[in-house]
């Protein structure tokens, strides 16, 4: 009897160790799918969080800010992340912001709320954010597009260019080359023309503070600037927190112009885009920010500078030309045909991004990304020129 039922535990025991089929089934696609970890995505502004980071958005990941009343403690998590955004732009603690989905809800809320203030107009350069091309879209706002200098708004068509009312957007680290718009010169003509100045430092905002105190700029783009009224910045981005994690902050109240009444909910006011907000990425940002601190932020940007600097170095011995000097940790290489270097390189497990209007291919030297990394790429990459030369 005692040895059947020791059998019995047995089995049952390995019943339980067996995977369960449902977790057969995910694991199948997810060896599909390419993973931050394996060093290969390179043209993702986005690296995996640290296990304390995933822990904390898996703690929280029943919660929902968008009713607020109902989570107090996640609600004064947020503050407290607002609060390290702030100090990032150079803001004061009793600005204003949120923790949202990401750059493209941040940019929609800013705009949102400017055109609900009484602001008429966007102008922008041709390498904005996509974003700003769908706020206008959905808020039926026409775009005019600034000429640019250097691959960055050109002040001085900016100058001949705006009206008052008009929506500046900025930006402080572009998506295709990695450059910072001079926003302290459009700043000055926002404020001598009575136009609203946003900054997108979606991606920036957790670099350039740092690249400043190493050295590498004096460039600002935050409320040090006193035109500048809001900034979207990203904690999913170079501040190591999980996908979804944007951030939007403030001058001045502008959540309070896009403010809908909501009476079922506890505050009964809805002040973001969205209605549910996913609230494990505040708790995930907050446990970021805990885990690395500022100087644990400035260690990181060094780093990657240093390996775009390596990346950079490779580049010419190997005989390919830079499409310019990076700004950041952004590196643009020409190449012969964008679309096809980029079919070529998914195939042997590469995933890049292309700026087909510069002709280049483009890599964002996340943390993941190591000179091992960084020579394999590269050999991959002459093996393909070479082929189509």
């Amino acid at each position: 009897m005692q040895d059947e039922r020791n059998l019995n535990l047995k089995e049952k025991h390995n019943q339980e160790m067996q995977p369960h089929p449902i977790m057969e089934l995910l694991e199948d696609y997810y060896r599909r799918d390419m993973h931050y970890e394996d060093g290969h995505i390179l043209g993702s502004m986005y690296t995996k969080p640290p296990d304390i980071v995933l822990q904390a958005f898996f703690k929280f990941y029943q919660t929902n800010l968008g009713n607020i009343g109902l989570y107090p403690g996640t609600a004064e998590m947020e503050r407290e992340v607002v609060k390290f955004l702030l100090r990032l732009t150079s803001g004061k603690e009793d600005y204003y912001g949120h923790v949202v989905s990401g750059g493209t809800e941040a940019n929609i809320i800013a705009l949102w709320a400017a055109r609900n203030i009484g602001f008429k107009r966007i102008l922008c350069t041709m390498d904005v954010h996509f974003s700003i091309k769908k706020a206008a879209n959905l808020l039926s706002l026409p775009i005019k597009e600034v000429p640019m200098e250097n691959g960055r708004m050109s002040s001085v068509d900016l100058e001949k260019i705006v009206e008052p009312m008009d929506i500046v957007v900025a930006t402080a680290g572009t998506t295709p080359l990695g450059f910072i718009d001079p926003v302290g010169e459009i700043g000055k003509i926002c404020k001598e023309h009575n136009a609203y100045l946003h900054v997108d430092a979606a991606f920036g905002g957790y670099v350039i503070p740092f690249l400043r105190e190493l050295g590498y700029t004096d460039k600002r783009f935050g409320f040090d600037i006193p035109a500048v009224r809001s900034v979207t910045i990203d904690p999913h981005k170079m501040g190591f927190a999980p996908y979804p994690a944007g951030g939007i902050v403030s001058r001045e109240n502008i959540f309070e112009r896009i403010s809908v009444d909501a009476p079922y909910l506890m505050e009964e006011k809805s002040d973001t885009l969205l209605g549910t907000r996913q609230s494990g990425s505040v708790a995930g940002a907050y446990a970021a920010h805990l885990y690395f601190g500022w100087e644990g932020y400035r260690k990181i940007v060094k780093k990657c500078m240093n390996t775009t600097h390596y990346l950079v170095k490779r580049v010419s011995e190997e005989g390919f030309e830079l499409f310019a000097k990076p700004e950041m940790n952004i590196v643009n290489i020409p190449v012969s045909n964008t679309r096809r270097v980029k079919k070529e390189m998914y195939r042997r497990g590469w995933g890049i991004s292309t700026n087909p209007q510069y002709s280049t291919i483009r890599i964002v030297v996340m943390p993941h990304v190591t000179p091992e990394i960084i020579e394999d790429f590269l050999k991959d990459l002459k093996n393909i020129e070479k082929s189509y030369g």
